[in-house]
């Protein structure tokens, strides 16, 4: 004698389990989620007034930004330089710096970045975060899960 019988879920009683286990899309783990990552990625990034650290923020669930106009300029760790007529920069006669005027493209050079706040702190500090803390993430999520 065969004996069948139908053990799935509805839809609304999925969205319930995930709901007390804290995983649906704006629950406990992805907040503990983006939180363990903006941390990590602070230690990381680098600090010269800490304006990028203090401009890192989780604006939805899953979606962090580092609020500055140059924040993917110091991800990626390379001088950029102005063409050399310089006609698309002002300069700074405080600092010595130049800047670039809106829309003027800088030429990228084989130099790389100085980084200030520490010898673990440099270019693709996105990446670094994930590939040396992932776990260290995952275990923060998992905890969360367990309560």
């Amino acid at each position: 004698m065969n004996f069948k019988y139908n053990a799935s879920f509805s839809l609304k009683q999925k969205e319930k389990i995930k709901e007390e286990l804290g995983i649906n899309p704006n629950g406990r783990v992805q907040k503990i989620i983006d939180t363990s990552v903006i941390h990590y990625l602070r230690l990381l990034m680098p600090r010269d007034n800490g304006v990028m650290i203090s401009n890192t923020r989780n604006i939805r669930p899953g979606l962090i930004i580092v609020d500055t106009p140059y924040a993917h300029y110091m991800n990626e760790g390379i001088l950029y330089v102005m063409p050399e007529n310089n006609k698309g920069a002002f300069h700074d006669s405080i600092s010595g710096r130049y800047w670039s005027k809106k829309g003027v493209k800088k030429i990228p050079t084989s130099t790389s970045l100085t980084y200030h706040g520490g010898v673990n702190r440099g270019a693709h500090f996105v990446e670094r975060t994930i590939n040396e803390h992932f776990n260290d993430i995952l275990k923060e999520a998992r905890k969360e899960v367990k309560k």
